[in-house]
């Protein structure tokens, strides 16, 4: 099982989430950023590496969430999402084509990959995330 982190960065109540390439896995679909531990790092370590890395960006860790395994068939993975801010929202993409901030409630209008679904969607992350939002997330599909 591969152990990925993600950052889901929250400004002003509204969340980041980014586009993949056309060339990557999962092609042009949205996700949390985030990426692989290596050995000997640290989950906390991991995400505040990659998202350097992807968005040159540096954030504070709010909140530990629900990690998620998901199999997605080819590969297993175990998701380990941090809440995170950040003091503006500027950012430099340095792997994903796109970028967006959005409320939480309109999430499902995003090709959201599977993983970042399930994670949403589990009860405990999802009541962490709207007490933060300030708002109720609509269903994702």
């Amino acid at each position: 099982m591969i152990e990925v982190t993600c950052a889901i960065l929250l400004f002003e109540n509204k969340f980041l989430i980014t586009q993949r390439s056309a060339e990557a896995e999962h092609p042009l679909s949205w996700e949390f950023p985030g990426g692989k531990i290596k050995t000997g790092e640290s989950p906390e370590d991991c995400i505040l590496r990659e998202i350097n890395e992807e968005l040159e960006k540096e954030i504070e860790i709010l909140e530990k969430l629900k990690s998620i395994p998901f199999d997605y068939g080819f590969k297993k993975i175990k998701l380990i999402p941090f809440l995170c801010s950040t003091t503006s929202i500027q950012l430099k993409l340095k792997e994903h084509i796109q970028a967006k901030w959005i409320q939480l409630e309109d999430i499902s209008d995003f090709d959201l990959l599977d993983a970042d679904k399930k994670l949403i969607q589990h009860p405990v992350n999802k009541a962490i995330l709207e007490k933060y939002s300030g708002k109720q997330m609509d269903k994702t599909r």
